[in-house]
């Protein structure tokens, strides 16, 4: 996901067959982490089948998770808002690439969904709203540099990641990137509030909190349109229904993990110790 500056390894061919045996033996065990009577019989009806993908949605135990609902909103000190950001910098500081690699070879409603919502994370043609700029303020306020942000990820975050651009990359896997995606937007917004409120519980400087106020919004408007243009017309083709189905719940379940990690991670920590102190070490603004 980025130009490098010098010569590299990505057009060797024994990398490349590396990258393809690691590739698939990741959705193999994403695949294993399924009930597989979920995707038996789903619903033809793009109305029914929409209700359905909400329904696992808010039946899953991702959908609310503590570690957004309690955790982050009423415990958080300015070193978990840190290390958080640091872990989302993995979709979120690179969102609109996957728009941009999904949409080739898409028509008609879809290609102009993905269009508009690419836009918009252009900042809709001004540079200093681009939604990875305003993302980055979050780095120059808790004063991260690009070295410690690749050597803090961990290999759950890395997994989510990965899974975004395997499914954006490749145009076969263009129906399970529509339900990956399309759940990422869903659930975006009621997360986001939880941030919000955390950063302003802490008073942290506003400039850092932009990106999240402002996709509290748009990730809304962004998810109807996704849901309205994109999966339901798909929902008649088995082969769509099938892939969208499965990019959405390996979406729901490689979350999941994610975030009972980052609350396993906390759990026991004596958070109302820490606070102002914290705070005022780590924010650079």
């Amino acid at each position: 996901m980025r130009i490098p500056d010098a010569e590299t390894a990505e057009g060797s061919n024994a990398v490349h067959e590396v990258t393809r045996l690691l590739e698939q033996a990741t959705l193999l065990g994403e695949d294993r982490q399924l009930d597989a009577t979920l995707l038996e019989d789903l619903p033809a009806e793009p109305g029914e089948f929409l209700s359905w993908l909400k329904g696992q949605a808010r039946q899953h135990r991702v959908f609310k998770h503590p570690y957004y609902t309690d955790f982050i909103r009423n415990h958080a000190t300015a070193a978990d808002l840190r290390t958080y950001m640091i872990q989302e910098s993995v979709v979120d500081g690179r969102f609109d690439d996957l728009l941009a690699l999904m949409q080739v070879g898409t028509s008609g409603a879809a290609k102009m969904e993905i269009a508009s919502n690419y836009w918009d994370e252009m900042g809709n043609g001004k540079p200093e709203e681009v939604h990875t700029t305003l993302f980055n303020q979050i780095f120059d306020v808790f004063n991260v540099s690009e070295t410690e942000m690749e050597e803090s990820l961990t290999a759950t975050a890395l997994l989510s990641g990965n899974l975004a651009v395997l499914l954006s990359r490749y145009r076969h896997r263009y129906p399970e990137a529509v339900g990956f995606l399309g759940m990422t937007e869903w659930l975006v917004p009621d997360r986001f509030v939880q941030v919000v409120s955390a950063w302003e519980r802490l008073g942290l400087p506003d400039v850092g909190i932009v990106y999240h106020r402002l996709h509290i919004t748009i990730d809304s408007q962004h998810a109807a349109g996704w849901f309205h243009n994109i999966v339901k017309p798909a929902a008649p083709s088995e082969y769509m229904r099938l892939g969208i189905a499965r990019g959405a719940l390996w979406r729901l379940n490689s979350s999941a993990r994610y975030l009972d990690e980052r609350l396993a991670e906390v759990a026991g920590e004596n958070v109302g110790d820490r606070g102002a102190a914290e705070t005022d070490a780590l924010v650079t603004g």
